[in-house]
């Protein structure tokens, strides 16, 4: 006797119980066991990028304004002490954005359970390790 496409469908239909099945009790011993999410570190990055901003910003107006060689310089000054400008704005303002986060961790407390306190005081903690080794190795300098 041949097969016919509901036998095909029938068996399809089965394998993908047996695996959704299989992957909820994974899930469910996962859950049960209790494993801890293993504490990466953080990294913060600097958003701005001084060579190739000036780069860029200096070929789009060289394009533009078709410079000559010593208006090539000066502008060049400029876009210098402008991406300068730029980077610490933007230092700034992820130094704030991450102040801000950790507040945000320390208002939480009072209204979370003990064991979402410990969770939320280690996330804290990560972050502000990430946060003395981004800022501090700027302040260093």
């Amino acid at each position: 006797m041949k097969p016919t496409v509901r036998d095909y469908l029938t068996i399809l239909f089965a394998l993908l119980v047996i695996f959704f099945c299989g992957g909820g009790v994974g899930f469910l011993i996962g859950e049960k066991k209790g494993h801890l999410e293993a504490e990466k570190p953080r990294t913060i990055k600097s958003g701005h990028d001084n060579e190739a901003w000036e780069a860029q910003t200096m070929e789009r107006l060289e394009k533009l304004l078709s410079l000559d060689s010593s208006q090539r310089y000066k502008v060049l000054s400029e876009v210098k002490t402008t991406s300068a400008e730029i980077g610490k704005d933007r230092e700034d303002a992820l130094a704030d954005h991450y102040r801000a986060i950790l507040s945000l961790h320390d208002r939480m407390l009072p209204h979370l359970k003990p064991d979402q306190q410990k969770k939320i005081q280690r996330d804290r903690k990560s972050l502000q390790r990430a946060i003395d080794l981004r800022f501090k190795s700027k302040n260093d300098q």
